[in-house]
């Protein structure tokens, strides 16, 4: 249903819409009620008011030049009509117009010398004796706190626009910060989810990976080929294949939700440990020996976020022991409350020769583990163990606090600082 205005409303939106329509109309309007009526006093008379208001059409486009067209014209008349003519209504509106709508301050100075001067020259011409000195003072004082009026009201509906313009330029950058911090948001979001689609996919197919080497190497050399191990080989591929491709469609819908905030709504609120011990199975099944020690009330009064991240540094950990820590090694998982918060230790023993391969390979798993803990408050170590393997400690505080009340980390691994590499 539209909004009903007020007829003054209306009328004010299509006056500022239309600015030379109304202008016109009134000049006619004018014309009709003040200048017309001119012609009662003679011909001169009806032509000077005629002079005097046509020019009003453009009033808004050429002020300066209507404010002399109009003072040339007011001179004219007291020189050819002894009297005040209804038309002298014109004068007002240019003085009005000037200092409405002109922005330089001399130009406005001199609309208003010139309405003070013909304020004057009007009492000395228009009156009559006996008392002439004071009808001269009475007309010329009355005309001039009139012709100040005028261009004081002009004035202020002027700084009126400026304000107005000035608060729509306001707005306008208001907008313009608006849209900039959506964008920036959904950049955010789209961050996160290629942070999360970088971590599904990388562990997701370093387990298929190891899988598919270990067929083919069975295939290759083991006499006779075990069909139940090639089995479960492929089932294993397959269930974490459509694990993966699972997960990554419900990564991609969240982003295409527009009340996508960030990582909290990438997953659901039931994370914990059966999704963690679902997560070992997996990794165990890839044939990497792993043993977790996760506290039964661990996940309890948890925020999703901070769950999340749990599991994800937990994967990132395994997923890296499975690509870097060689054949034969085993990793040890310890999940446990501490301090106010989650303490995730992962460790494994492998081999040192893997570890030194990749320090010359760069990665981005731990720097992608530092930033979502660091967004939570947490902190994470990772660095060798003397005689070899690697250790990632985190810790992550069940509520972001401030720097100077975050618990500490565990101390850093023996041996090593933090590594920027992934392992």
């Amino acid at each position: 249903m539209r909004q009903r205005t007020f007829l003054a409303a209306r009328i004010d939106q299509w006056s500022r819409e239309h600015p030379r329509r109304l202008d016109l109309t009134l000049t006619g309007l004018m014309w009709l009620v003040s200048g017309l009526p001119s012609a009662l006093a003679g011909l001169p008379a009806f032509l000077v008011a005629t002079a005097a208001i046509l020019p009003l059409v453009v009033r808004r486009r050429f002020p300066a030049a209507v404010l002399l067209w109009s003072a040339a014209v007011f001179g004219v008349q007291l020189m050819v009509v002894p009297i005040p003519l209804p038309a002298d209504i014109a004068q007002a509106v240019v003085v009005y117009t000037v200092a409405a709508h002109v922005v330089s301050l001399p130009v406005r100075l001199l609309a208003l010398g010139a309405a003070l001067a013909g304020s004057v020259l009007a009492g000395l011409r228009w009156s009559t004796p006996p008392e002439y000195l004071v009808n001269v003072f009475k007309n010329a004082v009355v005309l001039g706190i009139l012709s100040v009026l005028v261009w004081v009201i002009g004035n202020l509906v002027r700084g009126r626009q400026a304000n107005m313009s000035a608060l729509r330029e306001a707005s306008a950058r208001l907008e313009e910060s608006r849209l900039h911090r959506e964008r920036f948001v959904v950049q955010q979001q789209r961050v996160a989810a290629a942070r999360e689609i970088h971590d599904i996919v990388a562990h997701s197919l370093t387990v298929v990976i190891v899988q598919a080497d270990g067929a083919e190497y069975a295939a290759e050399h083991a006499r006779p080929w075990d069909r139940g191990d090639a089995g479960r080989v492929f089932a294993t591929i397959g269930r974490t294949a459509r694990s993966a491709l699972a997960e990554v469609r419900g990564v991609i819908e969240v982003l295409r939700e527009a009340d996508a905030d960030g990582p909290d709504e990438l997953r659901g609120a039931g994370l914990g440990l059966a999704e963690l011990r679902q997560l070992v199975d997996s990794v165990r099944a890839a044939g990497l020996a792993v043993e977790v020690e996760a506290e039964p009330t661990a996940f309890d009064d948890v925020p999703t976020a901070i769950r999340f991240a749990v599991l994800r540094v937990v994967r990132e950990s395994l997923t890296n022991v499975l690509k870097h820590a060689g054949p034969y090694a085993a990793a040890h998982v310890v999940v446990a409350r501490a301090q106010g918060g989650i303490m995730v230790r992962v460790e494994d023993d492998g081999v040192a020769d893997a570890i030194a391969d990749h320090g010359s390979e760069p990665g981005y798993g731990l720097d992608g583990m530092r930033e979502r803990l660091r967004a939570l408050g947490g902190v994470l170590e990772a660095g060798p163990r003397p005689g070899g393997g690697f250790v990632v400690d985190a810790a992550i505080p069940v509520a972001v606090l401030p720097p100077s009340a975050r618990p500490a980390g565990f101390a850093a691994a023996p041996g090593g600082t933090g590594r920027s590499g992934e392992r």
